[in-house]
């Protein structure tokens, strides 16, 4: 079986309580860090034969312990064309820009996924992918399993806050 690393963030700092109940809750493959946005997160090394499935695990005991929940998985996939040239570290947001808007390269960037009064926001699985395979830069592929769980955390999260869980799965099932 293989070893899955990855990170999740919490909805706040646990409790020394509940960092106990955490371990306790199967969750003793996981270390509580901060980042430096502030944000908690747990990083985990869980065994399971695939990514999604040692997500869905820590989730799952995650879940036990009142209180303390997901809020997101990895880094997020949204990003500006300045957090996209953060992320890959070799290129420029001008760069970034000329590439996004054909001034650069041969074309066929990935779109924005939201647009909103100058402001775009874009997948960063798209880009790294884009970039790997058009542009051959040398940068590690986006799993894309992750990003996959950070939308199904962050759909969970405002079901959970507008108290529609049950509408939601319902869609979901329709949907699927």
């Amino acid at each position: 079986m293989t070893t899955w690393n990855f990170r999740i963030t919490l909805n706040r700092e646990p409790t020394d309580a509940e960092t106990d109940a955490l371990y306790e809750a199967g969750l003793d493959d996981c270390a509580i860090g901060g980042s430096p946005d502030g944000s908690v997160q747990l990083r985990c090394d869980r065994e399971a034969p695939n990514l999604l499935d040692a997500i869905a695990s820590v989730l799952t005991d995650l879940r036990k312990v009142e209180g303390i929940w997901a809020i997101g998985v990895g880094q997020g996939d949204g990003v500006t064309l300045g957090d996209a040239a953060r992320r890959h570290g070799g290129r420029t947001q001008a760069s970034m820009r000329q590439l996004a808007t054909g001034q650069r390269g041969p074309g066929g960037f990935p779109a924005p996924v939201i647009e909103a009064d100058n402001i775009s926001i874009y997948s960063w699985a798209e880009i790294s992918e884009w970039l790997r395979t058009t542009m051959r830069d040398d940068i590690p592929p986006m799993n894309r399993d992750i990003v996959v769980a950070d939308a199904a955390v962050k759909l969970a999260c405002r079901a959970r806050d507008s108290h529609q869980e049950a509408e939601v799965r319902h869609i979901y099932e329709i949907a699927s």
